[in-house]
Formats: structure tokens, C-alpha cells, sequence
């Protein structure tokens, strides 16, 4: 299992400590000191997760991860701060920011995080209506490896989103009481830093939902019927951002 981190602060001390106590952790750890050279590492090589500060000389935390989530939208972010700014914490959790830790950071608390956003990855919720379609999917990617959780309805999936905290859901689009915009935007408010993948057997539902929300909150569309196996693809893709 990957557990390679980029660990960005001005504050060369602490990346140095922290890079250091995460090796000792089995992680292969680097640092950056800027926004600026975060993002350039981020386009040069793949990371599990990047530990990045806020508030940085030159470009921002926030900034940087706007960056990065558009060059690998499956990347997974965690930001640390030691200021109260409000505004500025919303934004990043609207561009997907996975955790928003405070400064000084808890050091077993860090490393129980980390590890367990590894294993985020392998968990994945399927939303279909169709039982047997659902039961299908549902198998294939067991047999790929990853834990799956299923739902049969919008509410369904939000209570599992909530509780189970996917990495990604595979969704369908034409689920029953709700169009398809609605469905991704409920989605997303409730887990912005998710992946979402969406399939549909009208070619017309998919164009909707990609024509009205954000390009940078849908990972992935396929036009039913699909080959599982680029299903799987799709998701190896997000496992190893």
C-alpha cells in the first residue's frame, strides 16, 4: 500500500520534523517549502496525501490546492493552520480539502489520520437503484479489491457518505426522486473532497449534470452499458493519486 506524502510549510523545522517522524512511520515523506514548489512537485510526481500549512510567503495554501486539485483531482489534501479565518477555511473545504487540522498539530493524532485516509481509498459506495445491477458492481469490485458499500436512493447514500466516508461513489443518475444535478450538488455538499464517478444509460442525463456543475466535481463519466473493468480502472486511478 503507497504511503508517499509531500509535507509543505515555510517553516523548514517543521517539515524536517515531520518528515523525519513519518519515515519512522513507514511513510516516504518530502517536503517543499512554498505553494509554488508544492505545486510543481504535485505535477512531476504522485503523492497519497499532501500536508500542506495555510498561510505561507507567496502563494497560499488554499491557492496551492485549487492547483493541485486541478492538475490530480483525486489527490488527497490535508491543510493545517494556526489562524481562525473563516472564509478562507470554507473555500477550502469547498475545493475539496479532506481535513482542515489546527497548529501546533497532535502528532498521534496526524499519523492515525494519514493512515486511515489510506485506507479511505479502498472504500467505494455504488448508488443504484436497480438491485441487480447494484449486486453486480457491488461483486466485481469486491473482487478488485475494495471495500464496497451500497445504496439504493439519494438519502440512502448521503446517511453512508456521512458515515462511512468513501473515497469515491459510483453513481447512477437516474435514481428516483431528483434530477441529476440534483444528486451530484446534495452529494458534494455533503463530501467535497470526494470522487465522483457517474454513469447513465441516457446519454442526455450525463451532459446535463457535467453542463451545470463545476467540471472539477465529477472524476469520471461512463455511458451505460460500460466494461466493468474500466470501472476498476477509473478507480485504481484515484487509489494511487
Amino acid at each position: 500500500m503507497q504511503r508517499r506524502i509531500l509535507i509543505v510549510d515555510d517553516d523548514r523545522q517543521m517539515v524536517r520534523t515531520l518528515c523525519d517522524i513519518l519515515r519512522l512511520r513507514g511513510w516516504e515523506a518530502q517536503g517543499a517549502h512554498s505553494g509554488e514548489e508544492a505545486v510543481a512537485a504535485v505535477k512531476r510526481e504522485q503523492y497519497t496525501t499532501v500536508l500542506m500549512d495555510v498561510r505561507m510567503g507567496g502563494m497560499s495554501g488554499v491557492d496551492a490546492l485549487k492547483m493541485m486539485k486541478a492538475e490530480r483531482p483525486a489527490l488527497r489534501v490535508v491543510l493545517m493552520t494556526a489562524y481562525t479565518a473563516n472564509d478562507l477555511l470554507a473555500e477550502a473545504t469547498r475545493q475539496g480539502a479532506l481535513k482542515i487540522l489546527s497548529k501546533p498539530v497532535a502528532v498521534p493524532g496526524l499519523i492515525e489520520m494519514l493512515e486511515e485516509s489510506v485506507e479511505q481509498t479502498h472504500r467505494v459506495l455504488v448508488v443504484d437503484d436497480d438491485p441487480a445491477y447494484l449486486k453486480t458492481l457491488t461483486a466485481i469490485l469486491r473482487d478488485g479489491g475494495y471495500v464496497v458499500f451500497e445504496a439504493r436512493d439519494l438519502d440512502d447514500a448521503l446517511g453512508k457518505i456521512k458515515g462511512r466516508e468513501p473515497a469515491a461513489v459510483v453513481l447512477d443518475l437516474r435514481l428516483p426522486h431528483g434530477g441529476p444535478r440534483d444528486s451530484v450538488v446534495a452529494i458534494k455538499e455533503v463530501s467535497p473532497a470526494v470522487c465522483l464517478i457517474l454513469y447513465s444509460g441516457s446519454p442526455g442525463a450525463l451532459e446535463e449534470a457535467a453542463a451545470t456543475v463545476p467540471s472539477s466535481w465529477v472524476y469520471a463519466t461512463l455511458q451505460k452499458p460500460f466494461a466493468p473493468e474500466r470501472l476498476v480502472e477509473i478507480l485504481d486511478e484515484i487509489r494511487v493519486a
